[in-house]
């Protein structure tokens, strides 16, 4: 027991995390009915709210399941929502599964790593987390060896590891259709710069690739070197303004990550609404003025809320099951979201 509690000390001085989980002491209460009420957002959430149905569990067991997710920008705010709402239905009685969810701030390996040791040191029945690094994979193939599923989320590693599957959007094929909207936009010709979230994170980098193949068969345009706002809406504001004060001829700009309504913001201030075609992803509270506004011309969904959640339904199931519901991608619904359309996703 004390060298546990000074594993979970280490954990929370080392990775800044954030345990919102419920209790893991014997006798926990499970409450009766079919709903349950988030503590995140106050909704009330049912076993069909999510892409995938959690199973009753028979077993006998209960179970617990850790989420490590991350919260460096508005983003995460929607899958944060979609854990929790999964962590409220699996507190009912009809499945007796804790979930616990913990964050760090940032895209880090190292973090990521202890992280996931801990949650194997903590006797954790399975782990849903972000695929922040490559240099996850041993940590995630620790746990698989210890008979841990693993399901990474939003973001995958480059190299393989033992996780049972990947939920979230195609990446490379979302950079690319997102791109292709930005060509049809801008007539096939101009001079497009690229702000990209960081080169070291496999999301980013699968969109980034996947634009510039939909960028390079296309004559007409010229991309300028990407550069990285680390998911800083304040340095996607910096950049932007960069971008179009050295570039007067710029016709287009490319947001593969986060921070895009910086970058939005500083194409309204400028006045370059109607000069310069702006693509990102996402709707996050932050962006619907822009897209609205027009400052956005169009952004691709990603269902951050079943980021969040569809993957601790697929451990919960596989736990109660004992096999996976889903192997390899399970990839998220994406939606093209633009000026003409937004108010039948977000009316006034």
């Amino acid at each position: 027991m004390k060298k546990i509690f000074g594993v979970v000390v280490l954990f929370a001085l080392c990775s800044g995390m954030v345990f919102a989980g419920g209790s893991q002491a014997g006798g926990k209460i499970w409450p009766a009915g079919t709903s349950a009420v988030s503590e995140r957002d106050g909704k009330t959430y049912t076993a069909d709210s999510f892409g995938y149905k959690p199973v009753s569990n028979t077993t006998g067991k209960t179970f617990r399941i850790a989420v490590l997710c991350i919260q460096n920008n508005p983003f995460w705010n929607d899958v944060t929502s979609g854990a929790y709402a999964a962590k409220a239905v699996l507190g009912l009685d009809t499945y007796k599964c804790e979930v616990d969810y913990k964050f760090a701030p940032q895209f880090d390996g190292q973090t990521f790593s202890d992280m996931i040791d801990t949650c194997i040191a903590m006797d954790y029945d399975a782990i849903t987390t972000v695929g922040v690094a490559d240099s996850i994979v041993p940590a995630i193939d620790r746990a698989a060896a210890a008979g841990i599923p693993v399901y990474t989320f939003n973001s995958d590693t480059g190299i393989p590891s033992k996780k049972v599957a990947f939920v979230g959007q195609d990446l490379y094929g979302a950079g690319t259709k997102l791109a292709e909207s930005l060509i049809k936009k801008m007539g096939g010709q101009g001079k497009v710069a690229m702000i990209t979230g960081l080169f070291s994170v496999n999301a980013h980098e699968l969109r980034r690739q996947g634009a510039m193949k939909a960028f390079d068969a296309v004559p007409g345009i010229t991309v300028l070197p990407a550069v990285e706002d680390h998911d800083s809406a304040d340095e996607a504001y910096t950049q932007a303004k960069d971008f179009i004060t050295s570039n007067p001829d710029l016709k287009g700009l490319y947001l593969c990550a986060g921070g895009s309504h910086g970058a939005a913001q500083a194409i309204t201030e400028l006045a370059k609404t109607r000069d310069i075609t702006m693509v990102c992803f996402d709707t996050y509270a932050e962006l619907i003025p822009y897209i609205k506004s027009g400052a956005i011309d169009s952004t691709l969904t990603q269902d951050p809320f079943g980021q969040g959640s569809d993957p601790v339904i697929l451990a919960y199931n596989q736990l109660v099951t004992g096999k996976p519901e889903k192997t390899g991608n399970a990839f998220t619904k994406m939606d093209e979201v633009d000026p003409s359309n937004v108010n039948q996703y977000f009316p006034d």
